[in-house]
């Protein structure tokens, strides 16, 4: 397999410039081949410009998208820029390494993106999503350190939660195209924690890099879903959930088998939202938003279910506004 590691950390001995050599050297022990694009050591430009072809379209007024096209109808890329692109071209493993900044990229990083997927060449046309330069065969990861601790963006936090922070990258930049998203690789405050627990962290990603080829990606609604570019063809369904029988013993040992029901269902891209309230409370409610073709699949789902018969469930279907 071969891994292109794009990192973006000014500092060598930061904890985040640790975790990407942990991730090249443990790439390099299973015998995979890895290229390791240090921006800021490249002295990678990351501002766009007409430096970035050899060629113009249009000496009068500066496209980006119609000058990548024209580059690549004529082979007009800057040498750095060509580069980079066949460091992308050529991955089957692109790992994006960084802080987290301002809850995104950092600038560099943002201009390697803006500079590098270059309409034409790596996008456009039908080269979107599951027609994308990734094929729905090639796997993107983020490999990220943060300030803030997993409460924070947790979803009741102040800041906003994980899933919408990294959005842009898993959907906008990974997604979009056609790079199938691992789960995010989050070290968090590495600066507020113990050197043991920094030490846990890289031996956490060492294992966890261990199983890249064959861990089950998320998965994201594909281009075919929405006919040129409209509505979604499938419908969403909210499900009230409620327990009109008491929680007993083994209502409880069902208890983690559920939620790792609920979290494959997230990863499939089934259950969009989950909401319930506290355990104890009476009556209790839970409340699930669900992509799906129609009620009777969702009903499927809910069956199988380990809570399924302590539970009643109500499906609504929700109008497209």
């Amino acid at each position: 397999m071969k891994i292109l590691i794009v990192h973006a950390h000014h500092e060598p001995k930061s904890f985040s410039s640790a975790l990407a050599r942990r991730a090249e050297t443990a790439f390099q022990a299973q015998g995979h081949s890895v290229d390791f694009a240090d921006l800021y050591a490249e002295h990678f430009n990351p501002v766009s410009e007409r430096r970035n072809f050899s060629t113009v379209k249009d000496p009068q007024y500066l496209k980006q998208q119609t000058e990548e096209a024209y580059a690549t109808e004529v082979g007009g890329f800057a040498p750095d820029l060509e580069k980079e692109i066949r460091r992308l071209e050529s991955c089957d493993l692109l790992i994006f390494s960084y802080p987290l900044w301002w809850f995104g990229m950092p600038a560099i990083l943002k201009g390697w993106v803006d500079r590098v997927f270059a309409a034409g060449r790596i996008y456009g046309g039908p080269k979107i999503y599951e027609g994308g330069l990734g094929q729905s065969r090639r796997r993107a990861l983020v490999l990220m350190t943060t300030g803030g601790g997993p409460d924070a963006y947790g979803g009741f936090g102040v800041n906003p939660s994980l899933s919408n922070v990294l959005a842009p990258v898993q959907h906008g930049v990974f997604w979009f195209n056609g790079f199938l998203p691992l789960a995010p690789f989050v070290a968090w405050s590495p600066v507020r924690i113990t050197p043991e627990e920094r030490a846990k962290y890289l031996d956490s990603l060492s294992e966890r890099l261990r199983t890249t080829e064959s861990e089950p990606p998320l998965v994201l609604p594909p281009l075919a879903d929405f006919p040129g570019w409209g509505k979604d063809t499938k419908k969403r369904f909210m499900v009230t959930a409620t327990r009109p029988k008491p929680m007993d013993e083994i209502f409880k040992s069902h208890i983690p088998a559920e939620q790792a029901h609920l979290a494959e269902w997230r990863r499939l891209g089934l259950l969009l939202e989950f909401h319930m309230m506290p355990p104890q409370a009476e009556p209790w409610r839970a409340f699930l938003l669900f992509r799906e073709t129609d009620a009777t699949a969702v009903q499927k789902h809910l069956a199988t279910l380990p809570l399924a018969p302590w539970l009643e469930f109500e499906i609504t279907e929700l109008a497209q506004v």
